[in-house]
């Protein structure tokens, strides 16, 4: 069990295991909710230091191969709104459960403080609060809102990721030069950092855990805050296309805990019911884009933003690529690809390209190769006609009550029929399929 106390107190050092203080070692994004709401209650920073503690500890604690990728976390976290969390915190368990596949421990213990009072508003804004990545997705998300004169408030994650900060801020720019007065942005700095001299370490990039599964649980602690400081009771969450938000397994190698859930609808319920309970406050996050393909969101910014699509980024491993946004062997670098090239739009973005490659000739154990023929035996699955009942053999997360399976499955047969139309044009690649 990995052992991770949150304390307030900056002369005591944690003994067993990792500390965590909030201002030293922890950024929980008070700062910048200071910056654009004003002080917090007790429960909104009760919230904050929940959401970045349990970020900081998935980033904290690098997961092994196999049969010890799955972790074990005990993390404890002082509250000054004890009994709202306890009223949770079984809740709070189960989603990072299905989060990030995780064995979790929530200790809530009692921290000083007044709780919050009550707060009683009929004060109802018309908007939304829109989780802004710099991805597709949620550049496409905002694009749709605005065209149909939404009041869009983006919220931001950010880390030290120059990257991914830089391509917030020019999309940004990009949607408030051309939709006037539609748009405002809070971006939160949430992360670990370490601070050994204050006695308060954290592990170095390198040794970090690099799938960052619960985010998306912090991110949306920051979104439903927003939501409530702003008078909104939307929050579209990191719009996210059906084929990355269902995620079924590309092969029996990826199934399990192997499989992310970050944006997968059981979460995304769950998650409205958490923030709803703890805040008082009803938060409905939706998922647009839940029964679209990717190509079919990009569909959505073209031709008008086409320009700009170039400065969004799709990659996992964006922050470790030199000279390029993309490492082009990653799943979303794969499926991004895919998506661009079936609407006629090249980039010469990607570290490797990799469907131009002899894929024959490449190592068993290079990544590339082996995401690549994985995504072609996907695809396999869903080229043909396969009855209904194979499909579910094949795929038993198709076994659930979280979303429309029979949508589902038509969204994946227009996914395989994009993919095959984008691979004709790469003979290596069609290869794999046969």
């Amino acid at each position: 069990m990995n052992q991770i106390t949150v304390t307030f107190d900056e002369s005591k050092n944690v003994k067993t295991g990792l500390g965590l203080c909030p201002d030293i070692n922890l950024y929980t994004g008070k700062t910048q909710f200071v910056e654009n709401f004003g002080t917090p209650t007790s429960l909104e920073e009760d919230l904050l230091v929940l959401g970045s503690a349990i970020f900081a500890a998935d980033l904290a604690i690098k997961r092994g191969q196999q049969h010890h990728f799955i972790r074990s976390i005990e993390l404890t976290v002082p509250v000054v709104n004890l009994p709202s969390f306890l009223n949770v915190s079984e809740d709070i368990t189960y989603a990072l459960n299905v989060l990030s596949s995780d064995a979790w421990k929530i200790n809530f213990i009692r921290r000083a403080g007044q709780p919050e009072a009550a707060i009683e508003s009929d004060d109802r804004k018309t908007g939304k609060v829109l989780l802004f990545s710099g991805g597709l997705d949620s550049f496409a998300a905002a694009v749709s809102l605005a065209d149909k004169n939404e009041q869009v408030h983006l919220v931001s994650h950010v880390t030290a990721n120059q990257v991914i900060s830089g391509t917030q801020n020019n999309l940004t720019d990009h949607l408030n030069q051309t939709y006037a007065n539609k748009f405002s942005r809070a971006a939160f700095r949430v992360t670990g950092i370490g601070k050994p001299t204050k006695g308060f370490p954290f592990p170095q990039d390198k040794d970090r855990e690099e799938t960052q599964r619960t985010r998306s649980f912090m991110f949306l602690c920051l979104a439903g805050l927003t939501a409530r400081r702003k008078g909104y009771q939307d929050v579209v969450m990191i719009a996210e296309n059906g084929q990355m938000a269902i995620h079924l397994p590309l092969s029996a190698g990826r199934i399990s805990a192997f499989s992310t859930h970050t944006a997968h609808p059981e979460f995304v319920s769950l998650m409205s019911n958490i923030l709803s309970k703890l805040l008082n406050y009803t938060i409905n996050i939706e998922n647009p884009f839940l029964y679209m393909t990717k190509s079919e969101v990009v569909k959505l910014l073209l031709p008008k933003h086409k320009k700009v699509i170039v400065q969004t980024v799709s990659c996992w491993k964006a922050s470790r690529v030199s000279h390029y946004h993309h490492c082009g062997i990653c799943v979303p670098c794969l499926i991004r690809r895919i998506a661009l090239e079936s609407n006629g739009v090249s980039l010469p973005e990607y570290e490797r390209d990799l469907l131009h490659a002899n894929i024959s000739q490449l190592s068993a154990d290079d990544d590339g190769k082996r995401n690549l023929v994985d995504l072609c035996e996907f695809i396999g699955n869903f080229k043909t006609n396969r009855p209904f009942a194979e499909l579910q053999q094949l795929f038993p997360e198709l076994a659930t009550d979280s979303f429309d399976v029979g949508r589902v499955i038509k969204m994946y047969k227009r996914f395989a029929a994009e993919a095959l139309t984008v691979f004709k044009g790469y003979p290596e690649v069609m290869k794999i399929l046969g």
